[in-house]
């Protein structure tokens, strides 16, 4: 029992393994069948999460001596493996197929040191499959893309990609600075309110995938509306401390932690689209 509870922790181990660089190789095209807009069944991911919980449910069943249990999740976890190269025949010739059928015999035979050393292979073929396509599969197939998504520009009333809707927004904020260090209060005045007006626009954005409304709550609550309001009041007067004061609280309240969220995947799964 020792040596099978030594076994474990160490496929524990190995199943958490990845490289330490981080580098992002762009899927096989036949993936892409699996996945919106292709299909919404998502029938890629639910084989790998029936492999995933085969694996843990043999080892699981190893390690109590449940050798019956063990061996029929071995089988199902020999059958989601194989899949793998039936759906992706990219990814068929790297699978370890020796290795797979010799641990459903190892399990077969209550063979300790087969499971482990078959196990270890077929979870290492795994690992760095994951470490190699598991992020930019996520980037492509899970996140969802802003260019599906126009806004109302509430200044101009034309329509915009959110991309150039953020830089019309951004820009009248770049004006605001740039005409209160100049002097030019007229001018200040105006795009300090278009800035007010684009970023208040910016919860049509979020309602295209948010529709319980809980991320407008969060992310203009009760709190960013009393700093926007006190903005306006900032810009009105042309309180240049108040402008600033106001302005870094609605960046650190809300923009820093939206484009935490969505910015790099965004970027990310922009960049892929144009390669």
């Amino acid at each position: 029992m020792k040596k099978l509870l030594s076994l474990i922790c160490s496929l524990a181990l190995t199943s958490t393994i990845f490289a330490k660089d981080v580098r992002l190789k762009e899927p096989p095209e036949d993936l892409s069948k699996y996945y919106p807009p292709k299909s919404e069944n998502y029938q890629f991911l639910f084989n790998m999460y029936k492999a995933s919980t085969s694996f843990t449910g043999m080892l699981t069943n190893v390690q109590d001596g449940d050798w019956n249990n063990a061996l029929k999740w071995a089988k199902a976890l020999k059958e989601s493996y194989l899949k793998i190269g039936k759906m992706v025949p990219k990814w068929d010739k790297v699978l370890k197929k020796r290795e797979i059928n010799a641990l459903v015999k190892a399990v077969k035979n209550k063979d300790a040191e087969g499971i482990k050393a078959n196990a270890n292979a077929v979870g290492q073929s795994c690992s760095k499959c994951h470490s190699r396509y598991q992020i930019s599969a996520k980037i492509l197939y899970h996140y969802p893309s802003y260019d599906m998504i126009t806004l109302e520009d509430p200044v101009n009333h034309s329509d915009y990609e959110v991309h150039d809707y953020m830089k019309k927004m951004t820009n009248s904020l770049k004006l605001l600075n740039i005409y209160l260090a100049d002097g030019k209060k007229i001018k200040a005045k105006k795009e300090g309110m278009n800035f007010i007006k684009r970023f208040n626009g910016l919860t049509q954005m979020c309602s295209e995938c948010h529709t319980n409304k809980l991320s407008e709550q969060i992310y203009f609550g009760k709190s960013i509306k009393k700093e926007v309001k006190l903005l306006s009041k900032a810009i009105k007067n042309l309180d240049k401390k108040g402008i600033q004061k106001h302005l870094g609280n609605i960046e650190m309240m809300n923009c820093m932690k939206c484009h935490n969220v969505h910015q790099v995947p965004a970027m990310l799964k922009d960049k892929f689209e144009k390669h």
